[in-house]
């Protein structure tokens, strides 16, 4: 079994769904986190200058969605076919949309102007996304976004749509019971319900 690490900052980020893949998967990793003010002195260490980066016994890859399809493929976690794969990708690649589209209102220090912000974010961007995967979630028919397997695509939507329910509360889910299923599927599944239980609480 290689030797897993992951760096990144002390928060989930666009490191949570690795840990997630690693989590599910039953596979030990070291969880390297570090503070903001740690990152000047570290950063140089860092293929391209950024993370999260995985150390897989000792040699480094960048770069979140590409960890974490490297380890779902490792981890049967990928989808059966490659349709199945790449079907799984474009619904990672959503939430690192998402994610993206978050930033300005995470990164916004005046608080009216921040609560502004989150609001348009998720009356507009989420709310319309949401509606979208309702549909393909109602569609394929299974409780998975992909095939009738448990996906990294799900761990992805799980991940992203749990901290906005933490954040937000679950009211912009209430015409979206297929995603409030799924996230619920996943947040019972034992090797994720011990993860979330014993990671560090962090704001995000």
């Amino acid at each position: 079994m290689p030797v897993y690490k992951l760096h990144y900052f002390n928060l989930r980020g666009r490191a949570e769904l690795a840990r997630l893949i690693m989590s599910q998967a039953g596979v030990e990793f070291e969880d390297v986190r570090f503070e903001r003010t740690e990152w000047p002195a570290l950063k140089a260490t860092m293929p391209f200058g950024q993370v999260p980066v995985l150390e897989v016994d000792g040699q480094m890859l960048a770069q979140s969605n590409t960890i974490s399809r490297y380890l779902s493929r490792k981890h049967d976690l990928a989808g059966k076919d490659d349709w199945e794969q790449a079907l799984a990708d474009m619904y990672a690649d959503n939430i690192n949309d998402l994610m993206t589209g978050m930033r300005p209102a995470f990164l916004e220090k005046d608080a009216d102007k921040q609560k502004e912000l989150y609001e348009k974010f998720m009356t507009e961007t989420v709310a319309t996304h949401v509606a979208i995967v309702e549909k393909q979630l109602e569609k394929n028919g299974t409780g998975h976004l992909v095939g009738k397997e448990l996906t990294w695509a799900d761990l992805a939507y799980y991940g992203f749509f749990s901290f906005l329910v933490e954040k937000f509360g679950e009211d912009f889910l209430k015409d979206a019971s297929h995603l409030k299923s799924l996230i619920a599927l996943v947040a019972e599944l034992p090797n994720i319900k011990k993860w979330v239980e014993s990671r560090p609480k962090t704001e995000i």
